[in-house]
């Protein structure tokens, strides 16, 4: 299906769709933990049943750990006790935005019947809120561990600690994820495209020709059948289903894109030079890996 059919057919989700995303965008600004407990509390939730780490609630200000760890610097100085507050910023609801636009704009097009594509843009909604739960709380563990394990390292400076791990952190969990979500969506397209496209013939056509015609001329139909509809499927389902670069580009459109547009307005340019070298670092690293496997397993199977 052409785009500008796709446009004609399912034009209501892609509004749909652009309201959500717009929603999203104001919940993933509020700073206010009680408006956004239906995010905090199932990852929390999640966080917690993976490491065992108990949080407690505070209003406004999210999920706090209790004390974990009593940990000297190799250089000395006192000790400290390690809580961690999971707030409102580290609810994921941007990744949930990226994630749901680009589950709907990325295959929608390809979905021939109306009520195939609904349920796919139900799915989209469902898939794109539970996969951010589980993803954000491998996040948060690794935000959790990492400063831990690097002070225990005497690594006090540099990209792994502060800030700069943050990011580093929150870029490999978040676009490696958005890459093998993409990879997984695509599949299940492809099949729930296989299946809407596949064309029951009538009772009576059916009992027609299989008088009209002999056993061979009946094979050699099916097999005519059988390659035309390997042929649509594979049309429809092109060579970048499995690319990594369209990931990159709605990861890399909402996180840099659009906040460099803001910036340009208000002229706010403070540490952007350097968190935008170390996203397209990483996102490039991680890309990199992806083609790199994607060849092995190409010339392995091959």
């Amino acid at each position: 299906m052409t785009m500008k059919n796709a446009l004609k057919k399912y034009w209501p989700l892609y509004l749909l769709t652009i309201v959500i995303a717009y929603v999203l965008r104001y919940f993933s600004k509020i700073t206010d933990s009680d408006a956004i407990t239906w995010m905090l509390t199932p990852t929390v939730w999640w966080v917690s049943h993976l490491c065992g780490i108990p949080f407690e609630y505070i209003p406004q200000e999210g999920y706090l750990s209790r004390p974990l760890f009593e940990y000297f610097p190799k250089q000395g100085g006192a000790g400290c006790m390690y809580r961690f507050l999971v707030a409102p910023s580290c609810a994921g609801i941007r990744f949930l935005m990226i994630l749901f636009v680009m589950l709907v704009f990325s295959f929608l097009h390809r979905i021939e019947k109306r009520k195939s594509g609904c349920l796919w843009f139900g799915f989209c909604c469902a898939a794109s809120y539970f996969a951010t739960i589980l993803v954000n709380g491998v996040r948060i563990i690794a935000s959790i561990y990492l400063p831990l394990l690097f002070g225990k390292l005497g690594i006090t400076n540099g990209l792994l600690q502060g800030n700069s791990l943050h990011t580093l952190t929150g870029t490999v969990v978040y676009f490696s994820s958005l890459c093998l979500l993409y990879l997984l969506a695509s599949s299940v397209c492809r099949k729930l495209s296989a299946v809407s496209g596949t064309k029951q013939i009538p009772v009576a056509e059916r009992v027609s020709v299989a008088e009209q015609s002999s056993s061979a001329k009946r094979v050699s139909v099916t097999e005519q059948s059988s390659s035309a509809e390997q042929v649509s499927v594979t049309e429809n389902t092109p060579a970048s289903s499995h690319s990594p670069f369209v990931p990159a580009f709605w990861y890399l459109l909402t996180v840099l894109v659009l906040p460099f547009c803001k910036r340009i307005l208000t002229n706010e340019w403070e540490n952007f030079g350097s968190y935008t070298l170390m996203v397209l670092g990483t996102c490039i690293i991680i890309i990199t890996l992806l083609c790199a496997m994607s060849r092995l397993r190409r010339r392995h199977t091959g």
